[in-house]
C-alpha cells in the first residue's frame, strides 16, 4: 500500500498530540490532586506509551514528520527551540502576571485587563524596536538582547512579585524584551532556505501551541503545590530560567553571511523553497 495512503502516516501526528495531552492531564492531575493517585498514575503511563509510539513512527515510518537529514539541522533546531522560549516569556508570563494581580494584589477583571494592556503595549514597542534596529543589527544579536531584556524583567519579579515598585518595572522589562525576541525569532525563521523553511514554518506552530499548554500545566502545578507568594516567586523563577535557555540559544546561532532578498515559492510537489 502506498505510505501515503496508508493510515499508519497519521500515527506520528496522532500520537505526538495524544502524547502532549495526556503529559497536560497529568501535570494538571498531580497539582490538583497530587502524584500517588491511580489517574495521575495511569494519565503518565499513557503519556509514556504515545511518546514511545511517537518516537517508533519517526524512527521507522517512511515518510515521518521530520525527514531524517533535517535532524540535524543546527539552524532548524534553534528555530524551534527559539519558538519555546519566547513562548515562555510571553504567554506564560501573561498568565503567571493574572495570578500575581489576583491573588497578590486583589485585582479583579478591569484592573487584569489594564495590566495586560500595558504588558502588550510594551511588546509592541519591543517589536518595533527591534523591526527599526534589525537594520543595522544582526536577528542573532537581537534575539540575545531580547532574552536578556525580558530574563531581567522576569528575575526582578521572582524576587518579590508582592512590592509594586519591583513588578511593575518587571512586567515592563519583560514586555519590551519580549517584544524583540519574537521579532526576532520571526527574522530567523525567515532566514532559513529550501525544507528548513517550510518544515520551521510548517511544524513551528505546533512546536508553540504545544510548549505553550506544558507550560501553563507546568506553572498551575508550581501554583498549586507552593499556595501564595511562593508558588508566583517559583514560577517566575522558572520563567526566568527558560528565558536564559533563550540566551544560549542565542549564542548558537551561526555566523551568517551578507542577507539577500529572498522569496518564498511553492514547487511542484507542494513544498516551500526560498530563492534568493
Amino acid at each position: 500500500m502506498n505510505a501515503k495512503k496508508s493510515p499508519a502516516r497519521w500515527l506520528s501526528p496522532a500520537s505526538g498530540i495524544l502524547f502532549v495531552l495526556h503529559l497536560v492531564l497529568t501535570l494538571l492531575n498531580v497539582g490538583f490532586n497530587g502524584l500517588d493517585t491511580p489517574l495521575s498514575h495511569a494519565l503518565a503511563g499513557a503519556a509514556a506509551l504515545f511518546f514511545v509510539l511517537f518516537i517508533i513512527s519517526e524512527r521507522y515510518h517512511p515518510q515521518p514528520l521530520m525527514p531524517r537529514h533535517l535532524r540535524a539541522s543546527l539552524p532548524l533546531q534553534i528555530s524551534f527551540w527559539t519558538g519555546i522560549f519566547v513562548t515562555a516569556v510571553t504567554c506564560a508570563a501573561w498568565f503567571l502576571l493574572a495570578v500575581t494581580m489576583y491573588q497578590i494584589y486583589g485585582f479583579g477583571g478591569p484592573g487584569i485587563i489594564l495590566c495586560f494592556v500595558t504588558l502588550l503595549l510594551m511588546m509592541v514597542s519591543g517589536k518595533a524596536f527591534g523591526e527599526k534596529l534589525g537594520r543595522n543589527v544582526t536577528s542573532a544579536s537581537l534575539l540575545l538582547w531580547g532574552f536578556m531584556i525580558a530574563a531581567c524583567g522576569l528575575g526582578v519579579m521572582a524576587i518579590m512579585p508582592a512590592f509594586g515598585l519591583v513588578l511593575l518595572p518587571g512586567m515592563l522589562l519583560t514586555g519590551f524584551g519580549a517584544g524583540i525576541a519574537r521579532q526576532a525569532a520571526a527574522t530567523e525563521r525567515d532566514q532559513l532556505t529550501g525544507d528548513e523553511y517550510h518544515y520551521a514554518s510548517r511544524l513551528g506552530g505546533w512546536v508553540r501551541v504545544s510548549s505553550a499548554l506544558v507550560m501553563l500545566a507546568l506553572l498551575t502545578l508550581l501554583l498549586k503545590s507552593n499556595p501564595g507568594r511562593q508558588g508566583i516567586e517559583n514560577g517566575y523563577s522558572l520563567l526566568a530560567a527558560l528565558a536564559l535557555a533563550g540566551v544560549v540559544t542565542a549564542l548558537m546561532i551561526p555566523a551568517k553571511r551578507k542577507r539577500n532578498n529572498v522569496t518564498v515559492c511553492q514547487s511542484d510537489n507542494g513544498r516551500f523553497h526560498r530563492q534568493e
